[in-house]
């Protein structure tokens, strides 16, 4: 019993704050509209260290990864393969577009921020 409850546990924790993105845009805003929730955009690339540093460590904050999962669709889009929607401008990576389900930019996060800034900026916008 011991050792199933110990693998339990290993599994909750590999799992906990594994997020689901999309990485097409067309798509994302097609559920975002049929679940009327706003897409959340993370723009990045992968020679970017802030990007990675987001994915792989704030994105994991059980808080955090709770909170995205439940608000927003959540969208992927790498630099080296996709431009943003049109009218939305980026100054660096990562960069990351709330857009209401109707496409409509409705605020922008540019740079790496830790778990509790990144929380805190997106209950602000929303």
């Amino acid at each position: 019993m011991k050792k199933i409850l110990s693998m339990l546990s290993i599994v909750t924790f590999l799992y906990a704050g594994a997020l689901d993105w999309e990485h097409n845009y067309e798509k994302a805003l097609q559920i975002a509209q049929s679940k009327s929730k706003p897409l959340l955009m993370m723009y990045h690339a992968r020679w970017c260290p802030e990007c990675a540093y987001m994915k792989e460590v704030i994105f994991k904050d059980p808080k955090l990864s709770e909170y995205m999962q439940s608000h927003y669709i959540l969208v992927d889009m790498n630099l080296s393969k996709e431009k943003p929607p049109k009218g939305f401008s980026y100054k660096g990576v990562p960069t990351f577009f709330i857009i209401s389900p109707e496409g409509k930019l409705t605020g922008k996060i540019e740079g790496a921020a830790s778990a509790h800034d990144f929380l805190e900026r997106l209950k602000t916008i929303r």
